[in-house]
Formats: structure tokens, sequence, C-alpha cells
């Protein structure tokens, strides 16, 4: 026994000064020994006394092999031989360290309710380095206890080189067991080729083509994973000879990614492939007339599924060809440029998705009918749908303009007319009628060509004045009364202020003789409602009132169009399903709550018209035109309305789904490689679609691989539309990324993957793990129990000794202090036992 501090053990002269010096005197000597015995604990503590032991703990690195070349039930054993060697550790302490081409740490899911090993992903589980397992293995134990590596594996070694690593281990006299797992067996089957798409997107369901040979019929399952993480599993049945098998799955990620696959079957064995996979996110053009943030709840879920949104409300400069889908939003598309519209058209057959979603913009023009299709009647699966009838209509909007008006009321009340003026065609006609005391036409009855001056003639309406309603409707009825070349002829009132009735209910009765309607608005809470609601009655039209005029644009929009005969129809829809589509699913169609509104459109011959209102009007039409897709949505996507569409759960997955069924599925450029046996080359050649123009200059192309391999490629022109160039990588395999330095549509990136030596050894090499443990002094495949066993071995170590003598000194204090105290302690309990009744034995008499 060692003391750190030696001169503490003066001390101890303190309690035996005091029992010398309290003994004659003590009444109770026990006490005294007990103080002078806790007094001197406590000084041989702070003397920090050591001795020396003998430790035989042992401290365990467990190596695992999860390398790519391993098959899954080698990855079963080893799981199942953790949770054993777990049981059977004691107090002993043990670590878990996975290795392939290095080590990695574990992740949770391996170690969660169990040991559950799993492969090490990538390019670093495509080799196996027992040297790098056991030198991390080693660098990783803790002092102090009796240490072992058990290494569990197939042997396979094809990295580093395991006689360093044992001499290594046999030099600090630390034993490795070993446990040999049976490896993969040589599978019967066979993958000839593997084709994926030229584009994929994030998100999107894309094909899997596999050609599998198989020398008898077997059944099999194809597990996919991308990255290491399971995609999902599908079971084929195979035929002798060659199979082809196409699966479809999804990658919810963006950028070049490994996915690889597993084909096992119980009678042909297991064999996978790896192959480079770029995903790019889907940039979207959305062209949008609505206010901002009415279509937040659509936006905000296309960019949660990995959608680049650009919104615009500029049709006309956006470069077509920066954009996988473009999106035209309650607008009115007819009255685009006809350059732009065969822009459109063109872009579409080169493979580009087209959308039309519905609104109350969009317009029918007449003249349409006498003039052959444009370039976007072409392009869509569906056209607009004349209104009830091609003759014009005619619109009389009665305005309140006193001065109870001023501010919000008649600003919303500009911008409402406004609203209305928009969405009237140039054949129809529109009139402003002005009044307070009296009444003014600020826009005479006439065709709704010119509307920026109508506009300006609105714009330009201030507040003034009293209110007399009578006068104004009278002349508002007169002036349209005369329109006869006007099919439908409708007057809407809108006022927030109380006047005398005059005539104006025989006048409504007499409008509806005539077929004129008319519809009253009444804001805020100082009207004559009963007043309103009569004229609105009896005239068969509809009356409003708003408390809070901010809805005034919407609710005047509506009441025009329901009443002039206009291709959008406001009433409670039920989407049809008229047959399943892809489009469809996972959506709840059969759920959705009805919509408010659609703009009536016509399906074309041959269009997929997958959703309807009723036998004749189509919801959703889509179809094939050229390399692309178009489609037409005929409602809305905001809460107009889609107002209880916006709240449904299927909202969000109906939308995704449209979006992705509209992506391209073409490119402008296909890149092919290939390698050379004999030079080690890579050759990579790119051919450019007919259509594409060719680029002003060749990207900077770089291969990179395994290790860090980097090297640029020499691309160059050999012919009209084709590029090639090579470069050599000798006798390297692994996975090689081909990609240009800058993303290019012409020059995509594309993929070569070498099978490294890894996945094409099979069995195990059982002698090789045994010669490491004889070499190292160890066991090869012991039982859980042995790998614990010290075996008489043991590590010098050092017990510290003061805790324990300071656990001591505060014992005796306690015994002192029962000891003084017992009398009263004695006395408690024997009132305690009087007070519990007779018959309770006493307490022994202090001594």
């Amino acid at each position: 026994m060692i003391f750190a501090r030696l001169w503490v053990l003066l001390f101890l002269l303190v309690p035996a000064a005091l029992v010398w010096w309290q003994w004659s005197r003590a009444p109770r000597r026990l006490n005294l020994i007990l103080k002078a015995l806790m007094l001197a604990a406590v000084v041989l503590a702070l003397a920090e006394p050591e001795t020396s032991v003998a430790e035989n703990k042992v401290s365990t690195v467990v190596l695992v092999d999860t390398s790519a070349g391993l098959s899954s039930n080698d990855l079963s054993q080893a799981s199942d031989l953790l949770n054993k060697l777990d049981k059977a550790r004691g107090r002993n302490w043990m670590r878990v360290v996975p290795f392939a081409r290095g080590t990695r740490p574990l992740a949770l899911d391996e170690q969660k309710g169990g040991w559950s090993i799993r492969r090490t992903a990538g390019e670093a589980g495509r080799a196996t380095d027992i040297e790098a397992a056991i030198r991390d293995g080693v660098a990783s134990m803790p002092g102090g206890l009796v240490p072992r590596v058990v290494l569990i594996s197939d042997g396979n070694e094809n990295e580093g080189s395991v006689a360093r690593a044992a001499w290594l281990a046999r030099d600090l006299r630390i034993p490795v067991d070993s446990f040999a797992l049976p490896g993969p067996v040589e599978p019967q089957l066979h993958i000839d080729t593997v084709t994926l798409p030229s584009i994929a997107f994030s998100g999107e369901k894309f094909p899997i083509d596999l050609v599998i040979t198989s020398p008898k019929k077997v059944t099999a399952s194809v597990e996919l994973a991308a990255e290491g993480r399971k995609l999902g599993t599908q079971n084929v049945n195979l035929e002798q000879g060659s199979n082809y098998v196409r699966l479809h799955t999804a990658i919810n990620t963006y950028g070049a990614v490994e996915l690889s696959g597993t084909v096992r079957s119980p009678q042909g064995g297991e064999v996978r492939f790896e192959q480079a996979l770029t995903l790019r996110k889907p940039r979207v053009l959305y062209l949008s007339n609505d206010p901002e943030g009415t279509e937040k709840h659509l936006l905000d879920t296309l960019t949660a599924a990995q959608f680049v949104i650009d919104r615009s409300q500029d049709a006309i400069t956006p470069r077509l060809a920066d954009y996988q889908l473009v999106v035209f939003n309650n607008w009115d598309i007819d009255a685009l440029p006809l350059p732009r519209k065969e822009q459109l058209e063109q872009y579409v057959r080169d493979g580009g998705g087209f959308l039309v979603i519905g609104g109350e913009r969009n317009v029918y023009r007449e003249e349409k009918e006498k003039k052959p299709e444009d370039a976007l009647d072409r392009t869509l699966p569906a056209k607009i749908a004349p209104p009830k009838s091609p003759e014009g209509t005619c619109v009389v909007l009665i305005v309140d303009k006193s001065s109870s008006m001023e501010g919000r009321k008649m600003e919303l009340a500009r911008l409402a007319a406004i609203g209305v003026i928009e969405n009237l065609r140039p054949v129809d006609y529109v009139g402003v009628l002005i009044f307070d005391n009296s009444f003014q036409w600020a826009v005479p009855i006439r065709r709704a060509e010119d509307r920026s001056t109508i506009k300006r003639m609105v714009a330009g309406i201030t507040p003034d004045g009293g209110t007399q309603i009578a006068p104004a409707l009278a002349e508002a009825y007169r002036k349209i009364s005369t329109q006869h070349q006007a099919t439908y002829r409708h007057v809407v009132l809108l006022t927030d202020g109380i006047s005398e009735e005059g005539d104006s209910l025989t006048l409504a009765r007499d409008a509806q003789q005539r077929r004129v309607t008319i519809s009253t608005v009444g804001l805020g809470q100082d009207v004559n409602r009963a007043y309103l609601e009569k004229i609105a009655i009896s005239a068969k039209g509809r009356s409003y009132f708003l408390t809070d005029p901010s809805g005034l644009e919407q609710i005047l929009l509506k009441d025009v169009m329901e009443h002039t005969g206009s291709t959008a129809i406001e009433k409670p829809i039920t989407p049809v399903i008229t047959h399943q589509s892809a489009i469809l699913d996972g959506v709840g169609m059969e759920s959705a709550p009805p919509l408010r509104g659609y703009v009536k459109f016509i399906s074309k011959p041959g269009a997929d018209t997958i959703l309807k209102i009723d036998p004749n009007d189509p919801l959703l039409a889509v179809w094939q035109f050229g390399l692309g897709r178009s489609g037409v949505f005929t409602s809305d996507a905001k809460a107009r309305w889609a107002e209880k569409w916006v709240g449904w759960e299927g909202f969000d997955k109906f939308w995704i789904n449209l979006f992705r069924d509209l992506l391209p599925h073409s490119q402008s450029g296909e890149a092919r490689v290939a390698y050379d046996n004999a030079s080690g080359n890579i050759t990579v050649e790119y051919k450019l679609a007919s259509r594409v123009a060719v680029p002003a200059r060749i990207p900077d192309i770089f291969v990179l691989g395994p290790g860090d391999f980097r090297q640029t490629v020499a691309v160059k022109k050999v012919s009209e539309g084709l590029y090639r160039g090579e470069t050599q990588i000798g006798g390297r395999r692994g996975l090689f990324r081909i990609r240009p330095l800058e993303d290019s549509l012409v020059f995509p990136e594309t993929g070569l993957y070498r099978d490294e030596e890894e996945m094409t050894q099979y069995g195990s090499n059982a002698g090789l793990l045994r010669r490491i443990s004889q070499y190292t002094g160890g066991r090869f495949n012991p039982t859980p129990a042995q790998v614990f066993d010290a075996a008489g071995r043991s590590i010098p170590g050092t017990l510290r000794l003061w805790p324990g003598l300071l656990a001591l000194a505060v014992l005796l204090n306690l015994a002192e202090l029962i000891i003084r105290k017992w009398e009263g302690i004695a006395g408690m309990i024997a009132g305690l036992r009087r007070r519990l009744g007779p018959g309770s034995p006493s307490p022994a008499p202090a001594a």
C-alpha cells in the first residue's frame, strides 16, 4: 500500500491524543473510541492510500463485417451472434464496430430493441479491409481492462493487409477471436442489363427495367434501395432463360444518388446491381392573374413536393426551355399573342408539360368559330365552350357615390366595377351609372372593347351628396331596356344608404316581364334590407348584404356572370370519375367535397377525360401531344370555387399527382457511356435530339469515381448532333459519374458502374480467420461465454482506498450518534408502545 500524501498521517496523533486525554473522564468510553476511529478514517482518506490489484474484467471490441458482398443471411447471422454476446458479457465491457472499406459509427436502428446490423451503403461498403478494422478497434479500447478483439466476417479481404493487422495485435498481446460467416453463395441468377430513365424528377415514379437470366423457373423478390435506404420490395416469377422485369419507384430527394437492387430467390441465390441516377427538382412557370397569396395552399403543397415554382404575371418573356411545366391559372389564354401560342405549342411538342387551371377570367370569343384552330387550340385536350348564346350581353352598374361611401367603400366599389369590366367580352355592353341626390352616367352604355378607357372613367368616381335610389334605378332600367341586340340584360345596384322607395317595386316587376334582371348589394348596416330584397326578387335577381366590403369584388363578379350567360358557371358540382388513372392514386376522389363553380369546356376527341361534372362537361382532361403532355382543369385551385377542396385531405395528393403526370419524360440530349477493357478507357457519347439547337460551347465535363478519382473528359463534336470523349480510368472499379461542371440539358449527367472485387467473391475464407486467431492467441468460433473469459490473464491495476475510508468514517459517526442518543430513543419507543396498548415488551435498559 502507498500513500499519495504521506505527511498527512502525522494527523493520526490527533485521535490518539484525544483518547489518551479523555479516557479517564469519559462517561461512555465506547463513544470515545468510535469518535477516534472516525477521525482516524478521515485522516487516512486524506492521505489517499492506494493498493495494487490484478484486474480481470474484459474489454471486447466486436468488429462486424458489413460490406456489400455479404448476403442478407450473413447479416442476420451476425446480428444473432451480437445478441448472444450481449447476453453473455455480464460485467464486462463490449463495443460493436461495423466495418467494410473502413469502420463506421453504429446507426440508431441497428441497436434499437436488439442488434440488427445492416450493410454499409455506397462506395464505403464495396470493399473489405480487415486491417483497417483491427487497427481502429485496437485504438478504441479503454485502458485498465483485459483487451480482446472479436472479428465477425466471411474473411474475403480485398483491401489492406490482414498480416500486418495480426502482427500488430500479437505485438500488443491482444488475442483476436474470430467467427466465420458463410459468405454469399454464388447465384444461379444473373442480371444482364439494368435500364434507368435518362431523366427523372424528385418524388416522381419512374421505371427500372431489368433483364434477368435464370437457369430454371423460380420465384424471386427484387428489393430496391437508394443511398442504402430501402425503397420497397416486389415479388416476381422468373421463367427459364431471359426475363424482362419492370419495376417502379420514387425517390424524394434530388441530385446524384446511388440506386441499388437485390434479386433474391430461395432456389437461385442472391444477385445485386448498383447504378447512378440523377434526380432533378422540376421547375414550374406559374402564370396567374389571381391576387398573390390566394393560391398559397397550392403553391406551398407543390414546394413541399420538391417543385421549384416561379410565379409570374409575365406570360411573354420567360424562356420556356428553362421549365419542365408551364401553368396558366385563371388566365385569358386566348388573348396571348399568336407567336407566344406557337412557342407554347412547340414547347409541348418537344416534351414540355402544359396545364390550364380555370377561373372566371377565361373568356370565349365568338370570332373563333369563324377561324381555324390556333396553336393553343391544337395543344390543349379541351377547348372553351361558347356561352349560352354567342350574342353580347348588357350590364349596367348603379353605384352609390354619396358622401357615406367615402374612403375604403368607394375604393372597393371602383375595384369591383373594374373587375366586372375586365371579365366582359368585347361583344358585351357595359354602363356605369352613379348617383347621390341625382344621377349621372360615368360610363354611358357602350361596347366593352376599349377596356382601358372604361376603367379610367370608373377610376375617376368620387363620393359626394345624399342618397336617392329610385330615380337612378329608373334611368338605368330605361336605358338598358333599349339594348335589344343584347341577349342578356342585367342591372346591379350598389348602395350603403336608405332612400325613398318610389315606384321601384313596380319597375322591378316590369323588368321581369321584359327579361331584365336586377340584383342589389347592400353595404353596411344602414340599408333598407326589405326594400333591396323585394327589388331583387321581383326582377329575378339576387340580393347581397355585406358588413365587410372586402368581399365586394367577388360578389359583384359572381352575380354578373350568373346573369349574363358567361362561360363561367357558379353552382355546386360534384366530380364524377370516368375511369381510374394514376392521377387519382391515393387521392380518395370518391370523398371529394363539391366544387362551387367551373368554366365550361368541351373535351376533344382522343382526350383522356378523367373527371367530369356531368355527361358533357369535363372537369379534368389530359392528353399526349407530341413528346409532351397537356391538361385542363376547368374549376380553380383557390378558396373560391375550390373553397371546400382547399381543406380536403385529398387536395395535396391530387395536385401533386397531376403536376407530376404532366412532367416531361424526354430530354435535349441522350448520354451513353462504355468501358474498354483493353485500353482501360471510359468513352462517353452524347446524341442531341433533332429539335435541339447546336450548343454554343461544350461545357467542362468530368469523370468522378471511387477514391476521390477526378479526371476531365475532352468531349468533341464528331458529326452533326453527336459528341464524344474519353478518358482513362485504368483497372479502377466502382461507381463513376460523368457530369458537366454546370447543369446542362444537352450534356446530362450519366454514370457507369464496374463491379468491384467485393461483389464477385463468394463463400468464406474460414482458413484466413482461423490463422488470425491462432497467430494472435485467440479462438476460432468460440462460445459467447469464452469471448469474455480472461483465461487467467489480468491487468495490473491500482485500487484507491480513500472512498471506502470516507464511507467508514460516516458509518462510525452514525454509530456513535445512535449510542449517545439511545436513552432518548428508547424512551420514545416505550411511550409509543404504551399508547398502542398493554403487553408490548419494554425496550432494554441502556448500558
